[in-house]
This record gives C-alpha cells, sequence and structure tokens, in this order.
C-alpha cells in the first residue's frame, strides 16, 4: 500500500510540474480514512465528517516563481456502488458534487486542506452540497444493523477531487485541472457457514464428498485434514496432520459458488485455486473440514469466519461404523463398551450416531458413554 500511495503521489507530482501549473496537490488518504470518513460524509448527520488532519489532507504546494498568491477551486465527487445491488449512486443531490462557492487562497508558502476546513465556518473554504438523502438512510440502516458491528456496508467506495487554478497574482489564467482518484473495495462480512456437512461426523457414501456453504465474504478457503484415532479433538487433526485439500474459491470469480466436490484432480477454473491436493479420500475413515471465510475490512485484515466440522466416508462392509467407535474410545477400549453398554438404544449408521433419538459427534458420545457407563443396561445396532 505504502508502495503504491507514493507511486500516485509521484505520478501526480510530475504530471503537475510538467505541465507548468501553479500549484502541486500531495494527497495524505488511506484506505481506512475513506472508509471511516463514509466517503467524506457522515451517513448519521448531514455534514462532512470530521476527520485529524494528520490522517486525511492535501497539501496544496504553491509552484509560482516568484512567488506570488494563488486562487484555486476545488470539486469532490463522492460515490458508493454497494455490492448487493451494484448500482453507482453518488453521495451527493444536484449536480452529484461538492463544489467550492468562491476560489480560496493558496498564498506563496502554500497550505494543507483537511476535511475539517470545509465545515469550519471561519475557513475560505466553503463547500456547497446536499447529501443523498436516500442514500445516507440506506447507509444508516445497513450500519444500524445489529451484524454490522457499526461498519460501513460492503461495496466499492470512490472519491474524485479536481483542483482548477482561476487566478495567479489576481490575474486570470487556464490551466489544466489536477485530479486526484482513490477507491477502495470495502467488505464487511457477517457470514461463513457450512451447510453440508451440517453436523459432526456425517457420513458420505462416496469418497468424493460435496461441500456447500452460505457466505457474503469475498471468498472462502476449503481444508481437509484427516481425523485419526489418537486425535482428542478436531483442533488436534487440524494442528497434527497435512492438508488432504486446499481451495480457495473466489466468490466473483467463480460466479457466485457455494458447492464444491471433492475433486480426482486440481483440474482448474475460474475463481477456483488450489494451494494443496487433492489427495485420495479413503473408505471408512474420518476427517475433517474447515471453511474460512477470507476478506479484508476497511482496509485492514480481519479474523476469518470459520466452521469446522468432522465427517467420514462409508464403507460398504460397516468399517466406517467400527473405525467411529474405535475414534470414540480410543482405539483399544471399544469392545469393552459392547460387552458394558445395555438398553440405551444406541444406533450407529449412515445417517450418523444417536443415542436415544438424539444425534451425537463422537466426543459428545464418548463423555455420555463415560459418565452413564454403570447405568445403561442394553444396546442394538443397527445396519
Amino acid at each position: 500500500m505504502k508502495k503504491i500511495l507514493l507511486s500516485f503521489l509521484f505520478t501526480i507530482l510530475l504530471l503537475s510540474i510538467g505541465y507548468g501549473q501553479s500549484i502541486t496537490v500531495v494527497p495524505t488518504i488511506t484506505e481506512a480514512d475513506i472508509i471511516n470518513a463514509s466517503v467524506l460524509v457522515d451517513p448519521m448527520a448531514e455534514k462532512v465528517k470530521d476527520i485529524a488532519p494528520t490522517t486525511f489532507s492535501l497539501n496544496i504546494f504553491n509552484n509560482t516563481n516568484p512567488k506570488v498568491a494563488v486562487k484555486t477551486s476545488m470539486l469532490i465527487e463522492a460515490h458508493v456502488t454497494l455490492e448487493e445491488d451494484r448500482q453507482r449512486t453518488s453521495m451527493f443531490e444536484g449536480n452529484n458534487a461538492a463544489v467550492t462557492k468562491n476560489p480560496f487562497l493558496v498564498p506563496p508558502a502554500g497550505r494543507i486542506f483537511t476535511s475539517k476546513d470545509a465545515d469550519n465556518p471561519s475557513s475560505d473554504i466553503d463547500l456547497d452540497f446536499t447529501v443523498n438523502e436516500t442514500l445516507k438512510k440506506k447507509l444508516k440502516d445497513k450500519i444500524l444493523e445489529p451484524e454490522s458491528g457499526g461498519r460501513v456496508p460492503s461495496g466499492l467506495y470512490e472519491i474524485r477531487i479536481v483542483f482548477t487554478v482561476d487566478s495567479v497574482n489576481g490575474i486570470a489564467v487556464h490551466e489544466a485541472p489536477i485530479e486526484i482518484n482513490r477507491s477502495v473495495n470495502v467488505t464487511n462480512p457477517t457470514t461463513a457457514v457450512l451447510d453440508v456437512p451440517f453436523t459432526n461426523g456425517y457420513i458420505y457414501p462416496t469418497p468424493f464428498p460435496q461441500f456447500q456453504w452460505t457466505y457474503d465474504t469475498r471468498s472462502v478457503m476449503l481444508t481437509i485434514y484427516e481425523l485419526r484415532a489418537e486425535h482428542q479433538s478436531l483442533q488436534d487433526a487440524i494442528g497434527a496432520s497435512d492438508p488432504y485439500l486446499q481451495v480457495k474459491i473466489d466468490r466473483r470469480l467463480s460466479g457466485n459458488l457455494s458447492s464444491f466436490t471433492y475433486p480426482q484432480n486440481a483440474s482448474s477454473r475460474p475463481g477456483v485455486e488450489y494451494l494443496r491436493g487433492p489427495r485420495q479420500l479413503e473408505r471408512g475413515k474420518m476427517y475433517v473440514v474447515v471453511l474460512d471465510g477470507i476478506t479484508t475490512a476497511f482496509g485492514f485484515e480481519v479474523e476469518p469466519l470459520r466452521t469446522i466440522r468432522s465427517f467420514a466416508i462409508a464403507d460398504p462392509q460397516g468399517q466406517v461404523v467400527i473405525n467411529i467407535l474405535q475414534t470414540i474410545f480410543g482405539g483399544s477400549d471399544f469392545q469393552y463398551v459392547f460387552n458394558t453398554i445395555q438398553d440405551q438404544n444406541l444406533q450407529v449408521n449412515a445417517n450418523g450416531i444417536t443415542l436415544n433419538g438424539v444425534a451425537l459427534s463422537p466426543q459428545d458420545l464418548q463423555k455420555l458413554l463415560n459418565e452413564n457407563k454403570n447405568r445403561i443396561t442394553s444396546v442394538r445396532f443397527e445396519d
């Protein structure tokens, strides 16, 4: 980001000097400044938002030689394209811009403009603008939604600032305008959840399972690990084994893809990037799938939205049942459990594990059986 900003500033500087203009404008505007300002206009009030001058500024240099006063005008355009409707909308009504009512002075020593100047009655920079009420209400409603966390909604935020020199030392001039253009894509995700598998211990009949999810992040990453008998938790499996598969799926480039079938090979397609694997899944074994919603918000990296689930690949010979029980009881005590569990209608079949009609994960079942093994009087298994 710093390199891009420096390159941008240097380009503006060269263009300004190259055309022999009377002023040079060097912006100090970061992605976070644009978003925190809600594109210069506070959606909660009809005024330009108050931004610290140390973080948002336009440094206006006077290039005249000998040094004389310059008067210039300024125009500010701001647009928002929300991701939900993809309609580019101006933050301002009328002429779709905020413009200075009268030219303002750039003294020989130059000056710095901040958004505070636009909202300061004593400043000679008097901007004329009318807030787009419809867009303001839309942003305000989005910001106030509980799941938003008080952040501006996802979308493309753009700003264009144009400086025009009106006179130099009181004499009218005609110089090429100086344009400053910045934009930033913002994602403020709220959802990245696996729909399938929808519970731990989910059993697929094929070694090519399909995963489905709901998300509003820019992309997701699916990672598959093996869950072995010695793992005490799903986190243990994630930390102890190499991924069988790791694939990143870009929502926009993939056409809003929300399902993925475990592949036989890493064949490329738009928006699908293979980072690891795939290695073949085996019947009768258990695995862990991790869904990470990957994105940035306000120009900064954020913690991914994560879902972790376990699943098994069914074995027509029933080996999956033994593997599940081996996982539950550490691989050595399951025969003891067969001999001591009684009268609790335990079912382990292709639909998963149930105890008295209640769906259980291997970890839940292990805990319940350990706590109640002295009171159980019978057990029934259904194939």
